[in-house]
C-alpha cells in the first residue's frame, strides 16, 4: 500500500470519528460519580459569577452589565501598565469589594485573571501554568487561587484560564496545580474560569478537527474523580462562535441551589452565575 493511500485512509477514519454526534458520545461515555449536595432551605445564599472580560476596559459598561453577584472570577483582564490597577481591580473598587489579581506578565498586559470578592480574600497564590508551544499565538497563563471568607465559612476559590489549542490530556495536566490546591484546603472549594474547552481534536496545535464535547467530558471526568460536580450539567453554549461550552464552574462540599448562562454584550463569553446555599445535613 503505498504511502499516499495510507495517508488516505487514516485520513478518512479520522474524519468519520471526529464526526460521531455529540449527543451519542455524553450518552455512551462513562462518568465518574461525585457527591452532589442539596442545599438547606434556610441560611444565606451567594451568587458566584464567572466571566472573561475579553480584554474589555471600560469599567463603567463592564460594571453596568455584570449580574449583581458576591464573588466574581474574571479572565483576560487589562492591566495598562504595572504601575496601575488592573481593570479587575478597579471594577472592584466600584462595587466596593475587595480584589486579588495575577497576571504571567510583570507589566502591561490581557491575559490576567482575577477573583472580586464582597468578603474578605485570604492566602492568596498564584500558579504558573505550564506553557505549551500553540506554533504561532502562544501566551503565558496563570492560575489564582485565594480563601475566601463567606458567611457559610471560608471557601478555597481558584480562578482558571487554560490553553485554546490543546488536546484533553494537555488540558487536564493544566488543571493539576488547581486540583492540588485544593486537595490541600480541607474545606469547601470551587475552581471555575475559562477552561477552553472547545469541540476539537487538534493535530500539531494548528489543524482542528470537529470533536464534539470530548473535551468537555474528559474535563467533568476528572473533576468528578477528585471530588467536585458541576451545577451545568446539561450542554449549553457559553461562547458565541459556534456555540461552543469553554466555561465551567465546578463545586466541592458545596450546594448549588441554581445555575444560568447569561450573554452579556461586551464580552464574546457568557456569564455562568451560580447561587450557593449551606449544605443540607
Amino acid at each position: 500500500m503505498t504511502g499516499a493511500r495510507r495517508f488516505a485512509i487514516l485520513l478518512f477514519l479520522t474524519l468519520s470519528l471526529a464526526l460521531v454526534p455529540s449527543a451519542w458520545f455524553y450518552m455512551t461515555r462513562p462518568a465518574h460519580a461525585a457527591p452532589v449536595l442539596q442545599a438547606a432551605t434556610r441560611g444565606a445564599r451567594i451568587t458566584v459569577v464567572t466571566l472573561n472580560l475579553a480584554k474589555v476596559t471600560d469599567v463603567k459598561k463592564i460594571v453596568s452589565e455584570l449580574t449583581p453577584a458576591d464573588v466574581y472570577l474574571f479572565q483576560e483582564v487589562v492591566r495598562i501598565s504595572g504601575a496601575v490597577p488592573s481593570v479587575a481591580e478597579e471594577v472592584a473598587k466600584k462595587l466596593g469589594m475587595h480584589a486579588q489579581f495575577a497576571s504571567p506578565d510583570s507589566g502591561a498586559t490581557a491575559s490576567g485573571i482575577a477573583l472580586v470578592s464582597r468578603f474578605r480574600l485570604d492566602n492568596a497564590h498564584t500558579y504558573n501554568v505550564k506553557p505549551v508551544n500553540l506554533i504561532f499565538r502562544s501566551r503565558k497563563r496563570v492560575l489564582l487561587a485565594a480563601t475566601i471568607q463567606t458567611p457559610q465559612g471560608p471557601t478555597r476559590v481558584i480562578n482558571a484560564h487554560l490553553d485554546t489549542r490543546i488536546n484533553p490530556g494537555g488540558r487536564l495536566r493544566q488543571l493539576e496545580p488547581a486540583i492540588d490546591d485544593a486537595k490541600r484546603f480541607s474545606g469547601a472549594a470551587l475552581i471555575g474560569g475559562d477552561l477552553n474547552t472547545n469541540d476539537m481534536q487538534w493535530v500539531s496545535h494548528v489543524v482542528p478537527v470537529p470533536w464534539p464535547g470530548w473535551q468537555a467530558s474528559r474535563v467533568r471526568d476528572l473533576m468528578a474523580q477528585n471530588g467536585f460536580h458541576t451545577p451545568f450539567v446539561n450542554r449549553r453554549a457559553t461562547f458565541d462562535h459556534l456555540g461552543m461550552q469553554l466555561d465551567w464552574i465546578f463545586l466541592r462540599n458545596l450546594a448549588a441551589t441554581s445555575a444560568e448562562i447569561r450573554p452579556v454584550a461586551f464580552s464574546d463569553h457568557h456569564e455562568l452565575v451560580t447561587v450557593l446555599g449551606p449544605v443540607k445535613q
